[in-house]
């Protein structure tokens, strides 16, 4: 399945992102001993021509929406079973969609276009149908009738949605369905009925004439030749003033009990240049949409400091978002039910006064049913505002103050005015600012056993799975690179609870199958890595590397032995008390993914050193050395625990001496650079040099030579020198202060540029 890659620069930001979180003097340890992210797996992929948009899985069949193209792929193996050509389109002011351009192709004012496919969709009310819509011919749609036989054959029978109406309303067009600019559609069957919900990006290029609207609901028509408005109320338009300086992305839809929802990133207000996360709510069977309401969301970071305060990061723009149920586990820990809906969000910083994501991100999770209780929460005359980019500012609605209405369902009278509501919900990350220096850029999640695990993909076309919990900080159990451009935000996750589960996931112009119970184990490089995958994946270590629980005839160990990567420092003086730093990995940790040192023990030869439980982790420990009466070279370090040791023999017990200091004077102002010079100078961890009781500030360290500047003094007189080495402390010869040198006169005082004279210094 693997092949192993070679290391390539700036593929191991998250790992180090993690390395960075841990103690800072065994990094390199920690690196050696994490898992390897770059690891080329061989994976079911296709390739299109032109990047991809949209996916969508019927009958065993995948289809892909791309630039130009539908493409119909085997579940299987993603081989290529059919392909439509959609585009480019000559598009003619004077010639409508569906119509034959062609004759038009010579004049003034045809203009081709490439068709980027902006939503797909299949219907099985009527007959088994994709639906596309494009870029082109003013974001009409075109249906697909897939014949029962043969669902792969999407060239058989193709109708274009548009059917002008004489009866329509000047400028009305309800077959013009998506906006190029950014579109998301949802398709509903409600009584006997096939609802296409729709949120569009719109600017000024949209002209009122062309119809686009930015939140819609309307229906198919029974000819399925196109749709139908039922009411003057069912769209909603930003006013064409506003539609340049306050533009609204629609990030995510998807339908819930009674409901629709939208996810959009917009400015706070009319008038702010900050930008925040928004979700919409209306009732599925309002197709007045007097139902309607919009509120903040919040992600949030919260860091706990000194003093028990906190310090809070608001990752304000949602970037990908997934609606799924809860594991057991995740449904606890944020008071769901198991079926429960929970909405998933992938939030990033945005820069300052911008929508553009910076490389900063977090994941929260909002149960559906805490939405729908904030929404009712919070409606009072405080919170609730008018829309002001729907209605204008100086609508009648926007002065009125008494906003309140029955928001708990959709018993909505038709009276009732549109409401935005200003209180944020807030959620805190679940993964605690595990993802603070990456750009996430996908999300969607599944159920194994009682976890939940959730895909993530970045900006940098990684793919990475992890268990979700607000509780437990757990490391993703997979990480590799799955292509150089962005993992798209639209997924599909199948058949997740049995052992054949997959996901699809695109990344430019490539779509990639992924297996949902890991990647094998070989990407785990130390024992603590292999036990503490989560259990489903069935990794298991044996014979010193990481392997399918069921590759091990003897049996996979259940507690790590301990491995020693690095000791510093590498020897101590007799006197003791030297704070020793032992770097690797496995140090205390078993299966049960629990870190505990209470059975670790550090030996130096036969005697013990003292472990600080505090500073010590499962990467680092940090012992304290006994004295010792001789010198000792080379000695053992053991670590051990209760199923084995480790050893590392560069240990030594030395005897730090000072043979000599020079110069021997210098001036009571001190600055004189000072070299003593002995043996085993740089044993231990600390070193102080003082001078009639002043520090001499270190300049520089080797076995034989401290280098330091000499303080100053008030008299005239001779000091002696004393080195303290943690707690060996050493004496040496006196140094002598002197009178300050003072300067008279300088002869001569001037020369020539290019030549200098020697000049007389009279004291």
């Amino acid at each position: 399945m693997k092949v192993p890659a070679v290391l390539a620069p700036g593929l191991l930001v998250l790992l180090f992102t993690w390395v960075q979180r841990s103690n800072g003097e065994c990094k390199e340890a920690l690196a050696k001993s994490e898992m390897n992210v770059n690891v080329n797996y061989q994976l079911p992929n296709f390739t299109a021509e032109t990047p991809i948009q949209n996916v969508i899985l019927h009958e065993h069949h995948i289809y892909l929406g791309a630039t130009n193209y539908i493409y119909v792929l085997n579940e299987k193996d993603l081989q290529k079973v059919a392909e439509y050509k959609t585009g480019p389109v000559l598009e003619h002011p004077d010639c409508l969609p569906c119509q034959d351009c062609s004759s038009k192709a010579n004049l003034s004012g045809g203009v081709w276009k490439d068709n980027v496919n902006m939503a797909l969709l299949v219907d099985t009310y009527y007959d088994d149908q994709l639906i596309s819509c494009g870029s082109v011919n003013r974001g009409t749609c075109q249906r697909h009738v897939l014949p029962p036989h043969n669902t792969a054959d999407i060239q058989r029978e193709v109708h274009c949605m548009f059917s002008p109406q004489a009866d329509e309303e000047p400028g009305q067009c309800p077959d013009c369905v998506v906006s190029a600019l950014g579109a998301k559609v949802l398709l509903s069957e409600k009584e006997r009925f096939v609802n296409f919900f729709v949120g569009n990006t719109i600017n000024s290029s949209y002209l009122p004439d062309h119809s686009l609207h930015s939140i819609s609901v309307r229906r198919l028509k029974e000819t399925q030749d196109g749709f139908k408005f039922l009411t003057d109320q069912s769209y909603i338009d930003v006013l064409p003033e506003f539609r340049d300086s306050y533009p609204i992305k629609y990030v995510h839809a998807f339908e819930s009990n009674h409901f629709i929802y939208f996810l959009t990133v917009q400015r706070e207000t009319l008038n702010a240049q900050t930008f925040h996360t928004r979700i919409i709510r209306f009732c599925s069977m309002d197709s007045g949409l007097h139902s309607y309401m919009e509120m903040p969301l919040e992600c949030i970071l919260t860091e706990k400091r000194r003093k028990r305060s906190t310090r809070e990061e608001v990752f304000n723009i949602l970037q990908a978002a997934y609606v799924s149920k809860p594991g057991a586990h995740l449904a606890k820990q944020i008071g769901a039910n198991l079926n429960d809906d929970i909405l998933y969000g992938v939030f990033a910083q945005s820069k300052p006064d911008s929508a553009e994501p910076m490389n900063r991100s977090a994941v929260c999770a909002f149960p559906i049913k805490y939405v729908n209780e904030y929404f009712n929460k919070i409606v009072n005359k405080n919170n609730v505002r008018c829309l002001q980019h729907f209605y204008g500012p100086n609508h009648e609605h926007c002065f009125n103050r008494m906003l309140l209405r029955n928001s708990s369902g959709c018993e909505v009278r038709s009276d009732e005015y549109r409401t935005e509501f200003t209180t944020p919900l807030p959620r805190i990350d679940l993964f605690m600012g595990q993802f603070n220096q990456v750009l996430l850029t996908s999300i969607s999640t599944f159920i194994k056993g009682n976890l939940t695990i959730a895909n993530l993909g970045t900006s940098e076309g990684r793919f990475m799975q992890v268990v979700v919990s607000r509780t437990v900080s757990s490391t993703p159990h997979v990480n590799f690179r799955l292509d150089s451009h962005p993992v798209s935000p639209e997924v599909i996750v199948e058949h997740p609870l049995n052992q054949n589960g997959y996901t699809l996931v695109i990344t430019g112009k490539k779509i990639t199958k992924i297996p949902l119970n890991g990647l094998g184990c070989g990407h785990f490089q130390s024992c603590s890595q292999c036990l503490s995958a989560p259990p489903f994946v069935q990794c298991g270590w044996c014979h010193d590397q990481c392997v399918r629980s069921d590759e091990c005839p003897s049996g996979t160990q259940e507690i790590c032995l301990p491995t020693v990567y690095k000791v510093f420092p590498t020897s101590a003086p007799l006197e003791g008390g030297t704070m020793l730093t032992i770097c690797g990995w496995d140090f205390g940790f078993r299966k049960n993914n629990k870190f505990d040192l209470k059975k670790t023990k550090v030996l130096l030869g036969n005697e013990s050193c003292t472990l600080t439980l505090s500073e010590s982790t499962k990467n680092t420990l940090k012992c304290t050395v006994g004295p010792a009466m001789n010198e000792h070279f080379n000695m053992s370090i053991i670590i051990s625990n209760s199923r084995g040791t480790a050893q590392y023999s560069t240990f030594s017990y030395v005897d730090p001496v000072i043979t000599r200091i020079s110069p021997s004077y210098g001036p009571k102002a001190g600055g004189t650079l000072l070299t003593l010079t002995g043996k085993y100078l740089n044993s231990g961890n600390s070193r102080h040099i003082s001078i009639g009781g002043k520090t001499c500030t270190l300049k520089s360290v080797s076995n034989s030579i401290l280098e330091c500047y000499t303080p100053a003094q008030t008299i005239s007189a001779e000091f002696p020198v004393k080195l303290k080495i943690d707690l060996a402390n050493r004496e040496t010869s006196s140094f002598s202060y002197r009178e300050d040198p003072v300067v008279y006169e300088i002869h001569p005082t001037k020369s020539f540029i290019r030549h200098v004279s020697i000049a007389r210094i009279q004291r």
